[in-house]
């Protein structure tokens, strides 16, 4: 009887959660680019950057986690050489209601 009681419970407390599994990972895949560049990330919602420029590794992609649920973020790859933007993109995630 107190086995079952214990299962309901847990299942009682998984249900509460579901739905709920965290921040979604995005990878996002960069142009063959040579030189020198950093990885920007935009927040459109703090109208400011969302964490510090990262030097980017030359792996042909970026992976990172979103920082929010319900924003929209800017991802730029700058060229330091050049001082331009080689590539951007928009991207946003939002829970389904």
């Amino acid at each position: 009887m107190k086995k079952a009681i214990l299962i309901l419970f847990m299942l009682a407390g998984l249900t509460a959660f579901a739905g709920q599994v965290g921040l979604p990972t995005e990878q996002i895949a960069f142009p063959a680019v040579q030189g020198n560049f950093l990885v920007c990330i935009w927040d459109d919602a703090a109208d400011g950057w969302a964490g510090p420029f990262i030097s980017y590794d030359h792996t042909g992609s970026y992976r990172f986690e979103v920082p929010e649920w319900g924003k929209w973020y800017w991802i730029g790859l700058w060229d330091r050489a050049n001082e331009q933007y080689v590539f951007a993109k928009w991207i946003g995630h939002f829970e389904a209601e």
